[in-house]
């Protein structure tokens, strides 16, 4: 790779693909995009030319990238279809937009890695490629990063003492297209870095109930890297963990169709001050967290088992749950606020207590305001669950120096309805806990179409 006149030249790309959009022919003759054609398609084909020949145009992306690639921010590039990068690193520099089509999505498998870090200033943003005021969810698919760590459970009978490494292939493929397959049996993998980075509109339905997130991480490690990520009006999930390490800081789910986090496969990363704002879900069972390990084997090893700290779930009166916990997930839950859904500000079905508590699954430290209620008893599981619910949360998990989890703290949050999520409320702690900045400021929007 070689830099001239402020241009990344991307060799490898067009040898691997003659007909490369941006790659310039052998006579010089770019095409529409390369020459600054409202068509912003590139060039017809030759070697060695830039991605990004004219600044100001559009780029449309190839299917298949298997060499080092650099997406520069004088540009706009379009994913017309599913492009999938084989190997080597794509590279998207601050402030860069990618616009997607109906169908569309950015696929990482686990052979190749992302490297998207804008700033607090210049973020990079996905977003629809329709006009800016005809926008909507589901305009095109979303981001999917595929990695080598472990699950729980994958596609065919694996793990435990079977001998088989667990895979699974990420949902929203076709079935007559070719499965995107994640899992195996390195925890540390790195899938790449998503920096201060918006994804819109995203979520489009293959088929009904099968329909990508906005992001799906299936098996990525600990080395991944997720902070500063805004999720805005998916039609689906915000972000959905399939098993693996990965941890997310900094996170923004506003408006999201169905639920605002979701894990399931044997997740064991962190969720640590986020925001999800479910004020107008599309879905009829919309959760702000829905947690799984495995339906089928809800013991399955590893255990979803992750960390959430210091976060904000704002509901509905047509959203479901502020936590669905359920089907053998444990882990830590801890900080939170939880107000205004709908059916109950937390559930936990039976499953989900086996063995686990109160050692391997806390809640504490919680605001739960004004839910109906604020606490569900499992009717499939009613021995499990005591008369009082709030001391089964609050005296085996309570932190020396908080309150415990309560029902009567009016968090009294600013003013979600125009985006400002602070607390007015200091023992409640949230999504700016504990130094109360507002993290969002800068390089959030909330764009209503």
């Amino acid at each position: 790779m070689r830099k001239h006149a402020g241009l990344i030249y991307v060799g490898a790309l067009c040898a691997l693909f003659a007909f490369a959009p941006g790659c310039d022919s052998d006579e010089g003759n770019g095409g529409t995009g390369a020459t600054g054609g409202t068509g912003g398609s590139g060039g017809t084909g030759g070697n060695g030319g830039p991605l990004c020949v004219t600044p100001g145009s559009t780029v449309t992306l190839p299917s298949e990238i298997s060499s080092d690639t650099t997406l520069t921010s004088d540009c706009t590039y379009r994913l017309s279809d599913k492009v999938y990068v084989r190997s080597g690193t794509l590279t998207i520099e601050a402030s860069t937009k990618i616009i997607g089509d109906p169908e569309a999505a950015l696929i990482i498998t686990r052979d190749a890695m992302i490297d998207a870090e804008g700033t607090e200033t210049e973020p990079i943003v996905f977003t629809s490629s329709a006009p800016e005021g005809a926008r909507q969810p589901k305009d095109w698919g979303g981001v999917v990063l595929a990695g080598n760590a472990v699950l729980s459970f994958g596609d065919n009978q694996c793990g435990g003492d079977t001998g088989v490494v667990c895979e699974g292939s990420i949902e929203g493929i076709a079935d007559d297209e070719e499965p995107i397959r994640f899992g195996g049996t390195d925890d540390d993998h790195n899938c790449g870095t998503l920096k201060y980075v918006r994804i819109e509109f995203a979520g489009f339905p293959l088929t009904e109930g099968n329909e990508l997130n906005s992001l799906g991480v299936g098996g990525c490690g600990s080395d991944t890297t997720l902070d500063y990520i805004q999720l805005h009006l998916g039609e689906d999930d915000g972000v959905e963990f399939f098993g693996g390490t990965a941890s997310i800081s900094h996170l923004v789910v506003s408006n999201a169709g169905d639920d605002g986090l979701d894990w399931d496969q044997g997740w064991r990363g962190s969720a640590t001050n986020f925001i999800i704002d479910h004020q107008l879900p599309r879905s009829s069972t919309a959760n702000g967290i829905e947690a799984d390990n495995s339906g089928d084997r809800p013991d399955a090893e590893p255990r979803s088992n992750p960390t959430i700290a210091n976060g904000t779930l704002i509901g509905a009166p047509n959203t479901l749950f502020g936590m669905h916990l359920r089907r053998g997930t444990i882990g830590s839950l801890s900080g939170l606020i939880v107000t205004g859904f709908a059916n109950a500000g937390i559930d936990v079905e039976g499953t989900a207590w086996d063995g686990a508590w109160p050692t391997t699954f806390l809640v504490r430290d919680t605001c739960f305001w004004s839910n109906n209620p604020d606490y569900a008893v499992d009717e499939n599981d009613p021995e499990k669950v005591p008369s009082d619910p709030a001391l089964f949360f609050d005296e085996p998990t309570e932190l020396a120096d908080g309150l415990g989890n309560t029902t009567d703290q009016d968090p009294m949050l600013v003013d979600p309805a125009n985006n400002d999520y602070a607390a007015g409320n200091e023992n409640c702690a949230g999504a700016f806990a504990p130094d109360g900045v507002d993290w969002t400021v800068n390089w959030t929007e909330y764009p209503e179409n």
